[in-house]
């Protein structure tokens, strides 16, 4: 997961859909039968598709969640705030019917491949996944209720991929898995909001594991070959120091923002960083 700075203010929309989105806000606000509002919400899903493309772009078509690309494959504009119930109250005295005042809301959405969004069994492990409407708070008692209720009161357990210091929370193994990157005894807090943020956003479903221990590979062998170039770029060998430029792009790439699973890219390689035998090899990666 890497962060997005997002300024929603100025995305070019389709001609009319802040309009359209607001009179969909009032005909919910008006409404005061919750059967009814939600099949405004029904009736009205095509508004929040007809920005699906302007979301994908953002982040170069890849998940915002998960950062896998998304070419080819179902995806979803998920409502971080679920529109129209909430997992978590379901079996409670107070049941919440959704943040159904952001149903419209683009500062509401997020772009997501189906995996992270929808509730999926990972048929090679047996877990089970997905965001779906669950929205866990670190403290029940404070959730919003209404429009006019402060959401920045509320403490949400899942990371959201909007908020900088929320992604920090994350880190990989070697092997292709995510992981909290503060532990259970001395961060707890930190450590449930990664580790439900995992699950819920199967982060480490088979599928993304494999691609992270792909690029894994690719990595080393890059990086190996780098060492070598880099050992003879004092023979004057031209072709030697364009395949150093090249390997040191392509490991440039990887760490860049809109590559797949940069975050895993940037956490493996910062692996090498401080080796004493890769000392200036890859500084050019980092420049």
């Amino acid at each position: 997961m890497r962060h997005l700075d997002i300024d929603f203010n100025t995305l070019v929309l389709p001609q009319g859909w802040q309009e359209k989105a607001q009179e969909l806000l009032d005909s919910l606000v008006a409404e005061q039968d919750e059967e009814q509002r939600s099949e405004i919400i029904d009736k009205n899903q095509d508004h929040w598709k007809a920005v699906k493309p302007i979301l994908a772009r953002l982040f170069n078509y890849k998940c915002w969640y998960t950062e896998a690309p998304q070419q080819g494959t179902d995806v979803d504009v998920d409502h971080f705030r679920p529109k129209k119930r909430v997992q978590e109250t379901l079996s409670t005295a107070k049941q919440h019917y959704g943040y159904w005042w952001l149903a419209f809301n683009l500062q509401n959405y997020r772009y997501s491949c189906i995996v992270a969004n929808r509730r999926r069994t990972d048929v090679e492990t047996g877990v089970t996944g997905g965001k779906a409407d669950h929205f866990p708070l670190c403290d029940e008692s404070i959730r919003a209720q209404t429009p006019g209720c402060d959401l920045e009161a509320e403490q949400p357990i899942l990371l959201d991929p909007l908020k900088a210091t929320d992604v920090l929370l994350l880190q990989f193994k070697p092997d292709g898995e995510a992981m909290p990157r503060f532990s259970k005894k001395s961060h707890a807090r930190k450590f449930m909001r990664a580790d439900q943020s995992i699950a819920f956003y199967n982060l480490n479903h088979s599928d993304f594991v494999r691609y992270r221990i792909e690029l894994r590979d690719l990595i080393d062998n890059d990086v190996k070959a780098a060492k070598r170039y880099f050992n003879k770029l004092e023979t004057g060998d031209a072709d030697n120091d364009l395949a150093y430029e090249q390997t040191i792009c392509r490991l440039r790439k990887m760490r860049s923002k809109q590559a797949p699973f940069s975050s895993f890219c940037i956490a493996y390689l910062d692996g090498f960083r401080h080796k004493s035998e890769y000392e200036g090899v890859l500084d050019a990666v980092y420049s």
